[in-house]
């Protein structure tokens, strides 16, 4: 890499990841500071009932540059997301999910591909899980497409980076999904609203230790409904002059 960033906020939500969130850290804390001098790392404990938080304290009383945000109860993904959103304080903000399936040295992906964007998303190569998982996302990303125009190949593909700038023009209060559809969400308000915007293939593994909670019905039909709320305000929004 020619130039680091100036700054670095990094963050992963974490529910009941007892047995990644010390390895999360522990890669964060190796390999992002040959991206930035000026790095924090931030937890996002959403509801644990394992031994995340306490881990996650741990890490934080040791290393003074990891911060530890809880909630209890769980508020869902995209309210974890947004907790660390919200908390982030420096230049450029990446976040990926605290179950290690994508390696942060492909962070370097993304920071190829940040002169003349506002933000980088990126997208899974071939991703590395179950069958069933990979068949409804290829449908969610269809119904995306087709309700708020295509563009985005993977849209809940977590390793995203963005300037900080970016939600100074595009408030957190306009993303209103607390769920698995905030992450859609959050792309289609910054793309209406302006921000530049490139998309990179980032390699996928399979998860090793833990388990992945999946899309439960009521999980389903709250997205479901945030995804028509959104298509409704988009529609009743009135056009830009």
């Amino acid at each position: 890499m020619a130039e680091k960033l100036p700054s670095l906020s990094f963050f992963f939500p974490a529910h009941n990841e007892e047995g990644n969130v010390e390895a999360m850290v522990g890669d964060a804390l190796r390999v992002l500071p040959t991206f930035a001098d000026d790095l924090e790392v931030i937890v996002v404990d959403d509801g644990s009932r394992d031994r995340t938080p306490e881990i996650a304290d741990g890490l934080a009383a040791k290393f003074s540059n990891v911060r530890v945000i809880h909630h209890q109860p769980n508020r869902g993904y995209g309210g974890a997301v947004r907790s660390g959103l919200r908390a982030s304080t420096k230049r450029f903000i990446f976040y990926t999910d605290g179950d290690r399936q994508f390696h942060l040295e492909d962070l370097q992906r993304l920071v190829d591909a940040l002169p003349g964007v506002d933000a980088v998303i990126g997208y899974r190569v071939k991703r590395r899980d179950p069958s069933h998982r990979v068949f409804i996302a290829a449908v969610y990303n269809r119904v995306i497409a087709t309700l708020f125009g295509g563009g985005f190949r993977d849209v809940d593909c977590s390793f995203k980076l963005f300037r900080r700038e970016v939600f100074e023009q595009v408030p957190l209060d306009r993303v209103r999904s607390d769920g698995a559809f905030f992450s859609a969400e959050l792309l289609v308000n910054l793309r209406v609203s302006g921000v530049t915007m490139t998309q990179v293939g980032i390699p996928h593994y399979p998860r090793e230790i833990g388990e992945n909670t999946g899309a439960s019905p009521k999980k389903t039909l709250r997205a479901i409904r945030d995804l028509l709320l959104l298509r409704l305000a988009l529609w009743l929004r009135p056009p830009t002059r």
